[in-house]
């Protein structure tokens, strides 16, 4: 049995870490030891807010009803197509065709309409997210800030540790709840951590058509 060709990712990986190895060879322990750095958990924070826990609630019980209606419509689908078989020996070709095309076209409808809403509650999550993950880089920067830290990374970027005391994501969450909303007055945005998702991205993903994860 053949064994598939490895990724570039995969190929070149081992030399990348060697690489960093080697560039720390020329870093000195006491720059080293000054060094502070703090992870966050990005997604976690937004979603553990005060803001973020209503919000996510909301979009959840909106996603819950609408995956309801799909279901049901796709029931009638489907037994839409199990009649059909039935009657295939009963019916006139010409007559079971035109069925059969009604209900591949019904079928395609639905795929889209699941689709579509998939799309609208994403951009909906982002939309009512967004300025909840403004204030937690607001709040980051302040923590930043006050304690002197180096690099903040998002721990979506980090292999490990996953976690460790240099995690800082529930002060983090204190410190959002603490803070005000955004105001509108153009004042500079709080940088984001390395390896943090753009703004606005949305935070897990729906893995059921228009259904928000729900938060643990």
């Amino acid at each position: 049995m053949s064994r598939l060709p490895k990724s570039p990712r995969t190929v070149f990986a081992p030399l990348l870490a060697s690489g960093l190895a080697l560039s720390s060879l020329f870093v000195g322990a006491e720059a080293r030891a000054q060094q502070k750095i703090a992870i966050v958990d990005i997604q976690r924070a937004v979603a553990e807010t005060t803001e973020g826990k209503r919000v996510l609630t909301d979009l959840q019980g909106k996603a819950d009803k609408k995956k309801k209606e799909l279901e049901t419509r796709r029931d009638e689908i489907q037994k839409m197509g199990e009649e059909l078989k039935k009657q295939e020996s009963v019916l006139r070709p010409e007559v079971f065709q035109k069925k059969r095309q009604e209900f591949e076209q019904k079928a395609m409808q639905f795929q889209e309409s699941v689709m579509r809403t998939e799309q609208e509650f994403q951009q909906e999550q982002v939309k009512a997210t967004q300025p909840i993950q403004e204030r937690v880089y607001r709040a980051i920067n302040g923590i930043a800030s006050r304690d002197r830290f180096n690099l903040v990374l998002n721990s979506a970027a980090v292999v490990w540790p996953q976690q460790s005391e240099m995690d800082i994501t529930n002060e983090v969450i204190r410190k959002a709840n603490e803070l005000g909303p955004a105001t509108g007055g153009g004042g500079a945005t709080a940088p984001k951590p390395q390896g943090a998702a753009p703004t606005g991205a949305p935070a897990p993903k729906p893995a059921v058509p228009g259904v928000v994860p729900a938060q643990k």
